[in-house]
């Protein structure tokens, strides 16, 4: 708000300022937890990984962080708001929860905080902003481009299914979307060759595309996350090493989804699904639709054992585990479904289409 702006010198940023502060308690009194101040990982998922990198890259935070995991989110182009417009908009949602947008302070700060939440509004403050104090890079590819992540690690992936992609219903409207989308690269790459369906798979085709690397999300775009890999590897000469993942898993279905939005059928690998295979904390009736397979049971042990001793020592292999390689030159990556495959073998050709399409979309300094 501009009277806090006033009051304050800057406003916003706030969660960002708490998240700060808490792991400069963590660092300063892990040890006596038995944790290893000298070793340290920050993650999260969706949101929580703009919020994880925006930790890493503030000038506020003087904590170093070894390593980052981001599910569902690498967020790489993503800009922050400015400070004008991010008061522009608290002072919109003020008028629009009826309250006098030119409020005191003092008047603000004897409101009841339940009348100040209505998430309703299309105004409700979200996001960090530009203060030049918290946040001082525009997003966080500026950030990347200066060399505050050179020394860090990354784990970062993405579900089957989140990924933005054209809504089509036949072959003619599919091909047709493709050719708006890719540009000269349709051509270049024989799409309508490269890429057949028909009119029963047209639709599931093109939101699998989406996930794999022709999606304008860069968070849900699993190339995006491969060629974050490749590029860090070429920026540091290796240091900086990087493991990409696809969950594929569909969780059971209870009989009442069948056919809803609910079901797997609308729902593939949904967005968080994969957080109870990383904590490995399904529990048999735990939620009651649920209805865990051996499989899942399985999933979870493996993921989240890669999950802990990349947090471990950087690296999420171990004994038992499919091998994961890195996201390098290779731009390697692990697929957690119905089973767990890996791969860093040679290009295809469309995902040679994906990386050149993913590399123009969120303009990506990445060598030939």
């Amino acid at each position: 708000l501009p009277q806090l702006s006033e009051e304050q010198g800057q406003s916003g940023n706030y969660g960002l300022m708490d998240q700060i502060k808490a792991l400069e308690w963590i660092k300063e009194n892990i040890a006596n937890f038995g944790g290893d101040p000298e070793n340290i990982t920050v993650g999260g998922q969706s949101g929580g990984t703009s919020k994880a990198v925006a930790m890493v890259a503030s000038p506020k935070m003087d904590v170093e962080v070894d390593r980052l995991i981001l599910q569902s989110g690498l967020n790489y182009d993503w800009p922050f708001q400015t400070q004008e417009s991010a008061e522009e908009r608290g002072t919109a949602y003020l008028g629009d929860l009826g309250l006098d947008e030119n409020a005191t302070l003092e008047d603000l700060r004897n409101i009841d905080a339940e009348k100040l939440i209505d998430n309703t509004s299309s105004n409700y403050p979200g996001g960090m902003n530009l203060d030049g104090l918290y946040v001082t890079y525009e997003s966080t590819k500026d950030a990347i481009n200066d060399g505050v992540f050179d020394d860090i690690s990354v784990m970062s992936g993405t579900n089957m299914g989140e990924g933005s992609y054209p809504k089509v219903s036949t072959a003619d409207d599919f091909y047709a979307q493709y050719k708006e989308l890719l540009g000269d690269l349709y051509d270049e790459y024989d799409f309508e060759n490269l890429v057949k369906v028909d009119d029963n798979t047209a639709a599931m085709v093109s939101r699998q595309l989406g996930t794999y690397g022709l999606g304008s999300y860069v968070s849900r775009n699993l190339m995006a996350n491969r060629v974050y890999g490749k590029m860090m590897s070429e920026r540091t000469d290796g240091k900086a090493v990087n493991y990409t993942y696809l969950f594929s898993q569909c969780t059971p279905e209870s009989m009442s989804d069948l056919g809803t939005d609910r079901g797997w059928a609308s729902q593939w690998a949904w967005h968080t699904s994969e957080l109870w295979y990383a904590f490995n904390s399904l529990r048999e009736g735990v939620p009651e639709v649920r209805q865990w397979r051996d499989w899942d049971y399985e999933l979870a042990e493996k993921m989240n054992q890669y999950w802990s001793n990349f947090i471990k020592t950087g690296d999420p292999n171990g004994d038992g585990l499919a091998f994961w390689p890195e996201a390098d030159e290779n731009m390697g990556y692990i697929d957690l479904g119905a089973g767990i495959s890996t791969h860093d073998e040679e290009m295809t050709d469309l995902e040679k289409l994906m990386m050149d399409y993913t590399v123009n979309c969120f303009n990506f300094p990445v060598a030939d």
